[in-house]
C-alpha cells in the first residue's frame, strides 16, 4: 500500500446494497474498506466469513443485525465486531436506506463483492455457492 489519496469510484450492486469500494485488493491495502448503502429490505443473509475479522459502523439509518444468537437494531454511531467464523447478517427493515462502513481484514472481501455483483440476475444457488466457496464464505441455510 502506498501513502497518498485513494481515488476509487468503483461501485458494486447486489442484494439491495450499493457498495463503494474504498480500499482492498485493488488498492494493495492489507484490509478491505467499503461503504454500503442498504436499501429497505436489503442486506446480507446469515453467513460466516471463515478467515476475516469484520467491523461494521452504522453511519446513517438502522439495521437489524444478527450476530450469533443475538438480534438487535444497530443505529447510527453503533459499531459491531465479528470474529472469523462467527455467524452474522443484517437487514434493513426500515422505510429509508441505511449507510454502513465495513472494514474487513485481511483484504479480500471487496473481491467477494465483485464476484457476487457479477452474477447474472436471477442467479442459481449453485453460482452463489461457488462464489462463496472461492472466497471462504458460508451462507447459513444455503
Amino acid at each position: 500500500m502506498e501513502t497518498g489519496m485513494i481515488d476509487t469510484q468503483e461501485s458494486l450492486q447486489f442484494a439491495g446494497m450499493a457498495t463503494r469500494v474504498i480500499a482492498g485488493l485493488s488498492t494493495a491495502a492489507p484490509y478491505t474498506v467499503m461503504e454500503m448503502r442498504v436499501e429497505p429490505g436489503g442486506g446480507a443473509p446469515l453467513h460466516r466469513s471463515l478467515d476475516e475479522d469484520k467491523t461494521f459502523v452504522v453511519l446513517e439509518g438502522a439495521l437489524d443485525f444478527r450476530f450469533g444468537e443475538n438480534v438487535r437494531e444497530a443505529g447510527a454511531g453503533e459499531t459491531i465486531a465479528v470474529a472469523p467464523g462467527d455467524v452474522h447478517g443484517f437487514t434493513n427493515r426500515s422505510a429509508t436506506s441505511a449507510r454502513v462502513l465495513l472494514v474487513a481484514s485481511p483484504a479480500r472481501h471487496d473481491a467477494f463483492f465483485r464476484a457476487m455483483a457479477a452474477l447474472p440476475v436471477p442467479h442459481e444457488p449453485d453460482a452463489v455457492r461457488r462464489v462463496c466457496a472461492q472466497f471462504r464464505q458460508q451462507i447459513v441455510g444455503l
